[in-house]
């Protein structure tokens, strides 16, 4: 497979922010796009809205094996981007069967319903969190120390993926994506966060902001899942989707209030760390890169001020999930 031109394709999560910009660049492919949301509402989603004549939406949950079965047998999907998730790293310690029932039990009902003799990829989102604490750079071959009921959740269902593939033969690839940010993402992430209390001149309270973190805007992450789909003989693999440069908390609330002329200043230190901290998150993304023929990330300037640009021209006026 060379393009995903014409091809259906279903993508769980796709309401969410990596999964609504994975959809418009498959829309943009010219893929048949089906997207499965759990939340079935009169309003549709906003993420989505501009774009919705372009896709077919289901409401079914992962959690229903049933439900599942007869979506699948109707959308007959030749690729599955599975981004569908229980995602708050924090919140899952009050949700752990949640991270249970959604995180493995959904993936696992996804993958037992597939049609494998027309199936050509199944690309499983995991996440950089299941390293945990190890040292940097992380590298796919490299250990793992999940430390979140979120991130454990987020390994199994890498490890039955990988049970699958190897036992079954199943063409499933797993994909490790480091931290995003861009346009569209909920107000309650580290980078809207500051953009919102600089534009509304709110107090922003933080910790030490010592810990590093590497940001990956958004429409590279959606680049590497279209690669990731097409290039042959990569089923089995272990790809990292990020950028490899960190910087420290306190200095990219800094860099992103420069940016925006320094219209409020961080308290840093206002806050207590997270016992369960992180320290340091880096990729090595090499694999993926050669693997998948990537092209330079955006670096972190040019990706900030896109996001900035966007919360400031159409945050408000697109719906007041991006600014409450």
């Amino acid at each position: 497979m060379d393009s995903l031109a014409g091809i259906p394709v279903l993508v769980t999560g796709g309401t969410g922010f990596i999964g609504s910009h994975l959809t418009r660049r498959l829309i943009r492919e010219g893929a048949e796009v089906h997207v499965l949301t759990s939340a079935v509402s009169s309003i549709y989603p906003i993420r989505l809205y501009d774009v919705r004549d372009k896709l077919t939406l289901h409401g079914a949950n992962l959690n229903d094996a049933s439900a599942l079965k007869l979506l699948l047998a109707e959308i007959r999907p030749q690729v599955v981007f599975h981004l569908g998730a229980y995602t708050h790293v924090g919140k899952s310690w009050q949700r752990v069967d949640e991270c249970i029932q959604t995180n493995i039990q959904g993936s696992m009902n996804l993958l037992q319903n597939l049609d494998y003799s027309r199936l050509h990829r199944f690309l499983y989102t995991s996440t950089s969190e299941v390293y945990g604490d190890v040292s940097v750079p992380f590298r796919e071959d490299g250990p793992v120390r999940p430390i979140s009921p979120y991130a454990i959740s987020k390994y199994a269902g890498e490890l039955f993926c990988r049970a699958m593939q190897s036992g079954r033969d199943w063409p499933i690839v797993m994909i490790r994506p480091f931290n995003s940010y861009g346009p569209r993402q909920s107000p309650d992430r580290v980078i809207p966060e500051i953009i919102l209390k600089a534009l509304r001149k709110d107090r922003l309270l933080m910790t030490s902001g010592t810990q590093t973190r590497e940001f990956n805007y958004v429409d590279d992450l959606a680049t590497g899942f279209v690669r990731a789909a097409l290039v042959d003989g990569i089923e089995g693999e272990v790809l990292n989707l990020g950028g490899g440069e960190e910087i420290a908390m306190r200095d990219l609330a800094t860099k992103i209030l420069h940016m925006m002329g320094d219209p409020i200043e961080a308290e840093i230190g206002a806050l207590e760390g997270r016992p369960t901290e992180i320290w340091e998150m880096r990729s090595d993304s090499s694999k993926a890169r050669d693997l998948l023929g990537l092209p330079p990330p955006t670096d972190l300037t040019s990706g900030l001020e896109q996001t900035i640009d966007w919360y400031r021209r159409d945050g408000e006026a697109a719906s007041t999930a991006f600014v409450v």
